[in-house]
């Protein structure tokens, strides 16, 4: 017999990483087969700033030795997922306040608009150097998905002081410093976390999901592709 599968998954994930963007187009993308085998899926937008203070892991600029690295390691991902990475001008910003909207959209909506708004900010941020920690980034961010008079609406909702400690309150409880965040209780009751969008493997395994570690086509499976 395997192992029982089933379980929950929540992945914390802020605009400003760019490697919660990748994190979260992959569990959008994983989701319907995870929810197949019987996972809940939940994603939380969270303040990466004051989660990673909270656990002695303030923000530090990346070493130039490590930055080119860095950069290389972003845009290929991205390419992989089919995201275009452009590192912004300004860099790094406040996430607080689109965090605060992310969330207001993700507990007052249809869950299609949150799964819509959050990578609209990422893209908007990380594709297109928007400054969405501006009310005016964060209008040119949404449009299409909201039209301005709700977006204004929306933006008036996130900072009152009911939507600020929920942002609070999530941000406190996931214990991480870093994002993407992943947090799974497998269908034992066994909770592990993980911080980064390279931990599939681990958190599938964790999980009891099946899955197909990274292989290597061989030549004769891939001509026949062809």
């Amino acid at each position: 017999m395997g192992r029982p599968k089933g379980g929950n998954l929540v992945i914390y994930v802020d605009c400003v990483s760019p490697y919660s963007w990748f994190g979260f187009t992959n569990i959008v993308r994983f989701r319907p087969l995870l929810n197949a085998y019987g996972v809940s899926v939940d994603i939380i937008p969270f303040f990466l700033g004051a989660a990673r203070e909270s656990v002695g892991n303030p923000f530090t600029p990346t070493p130039k030795a490590k930055l080119a690295f860095a950069n290389q390691d972003a845009q290929m991902t991205g390419e992989i997922l089919g995201l275009k990475v452009v590192r912004p001008k300004v860099f790094p910003i406040l996430s607080l306040f689109p965090v605060r909207v992310a969330t207001w959209v993700k507990d007052h909506y249809p869950a299609e608009k949150f799964d819509q708004t959050f990578p609209a900010f990422s893209e908007g941020f990380w594709s297109k150097g928007i400054n969405i920690s501006t009310p005016e980034g964060v209008l040119q961010a949404l449009e299409g998905i909201f039209t301005p008079e709700e977006i204004k609406e929306i933006m008036k909702k996130a900072v009152t002081p009911e939507n600020k400690k929920r942002v609070v309150d999530q941000t406190m409880g996931a214990g991480a410093f870093g994002a993407p965040w992943i947090v799974a209780t497998n269908a034992e009751g066994e909770r592990k976390d993980w911080f980064g969008n390279d931990r599939w493997d681990q958190v599938f395994y964790h999980l009891g999901v099946p899955f197909t570690p990274v292989r290597i086509t061989p030549p004769d499976e891939a001509k026949a592709k062809l």
